[in-house]
């Protein structure tokens, strides 16, 4: 059996917004926890629209977060992920999530993200509605 490697392509930064509509309503898992905004930086660089759906428990939830990144350079990129957020107890404000990641683009110059089996894996603050993420790519 031979070891795979993955190459880290983004940081991943995103913020709660209260009145920030919702990428799309259709998702894969749960009922929608909220939307809001974020900044890519690596290999992909740019903006962020995103939205939640969670099949919440008191400390595990299987989770869809899914989004646009707008690229620097004019691009749009869908992002689409399947996951698990945990915490070690209800008293943590932490959640710990890891998730597999799927991209689309229709532009010419970020093609090679259809071959892409992204992961993710990151956290979720709870008190500053914040989440950060190190995305990663095994090419297919």
């Amino acid at each position: 059996m031979t070891q795979e490697t993955f190459t880290h392509l983004f940081e991943m930064n995103l913020e709660y917004k209260q009145d920030k509509a919702p990428v799309s309503k259709d998702s894969k898992v749960g009922e929608y926890i909220g939307s809001g905004e974020g900044v890519v930086r690596g290999r992909i660089n740019g903006t962020v629209h995103w939205s939640l759906f969670e099949a919440q428990s008191a400390v595990f939830c299987a989770s869809n977060l899914f989004g646009i990144i707008t690229t620097d350079d004019g691009a749009e990129i869908k992002f689409d992920t399947m996951g698990f957020f945990r915490r070690p107890d209800e008293g943590s404000h932490i959640w710990q999530n890891s998730s597999g990641v799927s991209f689309e683009t229709d532009d010419e110059r970020y093609q090679w993200l259809k071959d892409v089996m992204g992961v993710w894996e990151g956290e979720f603050d709870m008190k500053a509605y914040r989440h950060k993420y190190q995305v990663y790519a095994k090419m297919v």
